[in-house]
């Protein structure tokens, strides 16, 4: 759980900081546009800014990029839920970082939802420590793998549909679909690292080993999703709030799916509630819109 708090506060300054580099990078194309203009005399940015703004992008890159070495170096000491229960409390440095560096304003509803968010992951941490997860080498891999294709199916339709939609509305089912696809990442390597006799840091068995291949295709499709939400002008902090109900609720929910018998408890149910009310207070505010861009 530990390994859990210093990754998810890594990978959520992460996404702060390339929508950073990705609003530099945009606000110098449009002064470059605008020197074009004879009428506007404006004058071209200096390439010093360009090439700030995008070392400042590469570096959340960098910084997201190192997600998968989190999971795995977890997964060598405890089921993968126990990482992905902590995984909102990383929202607190992002909220510093949005309402800080990138100036996001957030009203009190929105901001109240967040924490609530944060408060669900929580208390799901805590129900894992009371009632404690089945190693992963016991998990049914066809159940994982389809449950894991579908989500990695639905998640760019579900982008191409809500197009035309609000920006809460966008910014809800980005975080919610790419939060899924990154929480998926950690739980095929988790059964990918599994073994009989305990976790390894790496797979151990052929089919392991392409279960570990595939799922960087979640981590791929994670860091998509996060970049077609900055493309639609996404508020990084709230969709990183539905990012977050997402990668903590959906290996949860595969518990039951992964492990014949298994059920949810009481806690973590209570756990999943705290996380859907939280998401319902973000996304309940006044809507607001946005041009279709991608």
């Amino acid at each position: 759980m530990l390994i859990g708090i210093a990754g998810t506060s890594i990978i959520h300054l992460s996404k702060g900081v390339m929508k950073h580099g990705v609003e530099r990078l945009r606000a110098c194309t449009i002064a470059a546009s605008a020197s074009g203009d004879s009428a506007t005399g404006a004058p071209v940015p200096p390439g010093g800014l360009r090439r700030r703004a995008r070392v400042i992008y590469a570096a959340g890159v960098a910084m997201n990029f190192t997600n998968p070495l989190w999971v795995i170096v977890a997964n060598r000491f405890a089921p993968t839920v126990y990482y992905t229960s902590m995984y909102g409390a990383g929202l607190v440095s992002l909220l510093l970082f949005s309402r800080l560096v990138l100036h996001e304003r957030l009203d009190r509803r929105r901001l109240f939802g967040a924490m609530v968010v944060i408060a669900g992951t929580l208390l799901v941490g805590f129900s894992r420590i009371v009632t404690p997860v089945p190693a992963m080498y016991f998990a049914n891999r066809t159940r994982v793998l389809l449950a894991a294709g579908c989500w990695a199916l639905a998640a760019p339709l579900v982008g191409l549909l809500s197009r035309r939609g609000s920006l809460t509305l966008q910014e809800l089912l980005f975080g919610l679909f790419g939060g899924g696809l990154a929480s998926l990442e950690a739980v095929l390597k988790g059964v990918a690292q599994s073994g009989a006799a305990g976790s390894t840091f790496l797979p151990q068995t052929g089919a392991n080993w392409w279960v570990f291949a595939v799922s960087f295709a979640g981590a791929a499709g994670a860091f998509g999703m996060i970049q077609w939400s900055y493309l639609r002008r996404c508020r990084v902090s709230i969709m990183a709030a539905a990012y977050d109900v997402s990668y903590v609720a959906l290996p949860l929910l595969l518990v039951p799916l992964a492990f014949s018998g298994e059920r949810l408890g009481m806690l973590p149910v209570a756990g999943l509630v705290v996380l859907g009310i939280g998401a319902f207070v973000i996304q309940s505010g006044p809507a607001a819109s946005v041009p279709p861009v991608a």
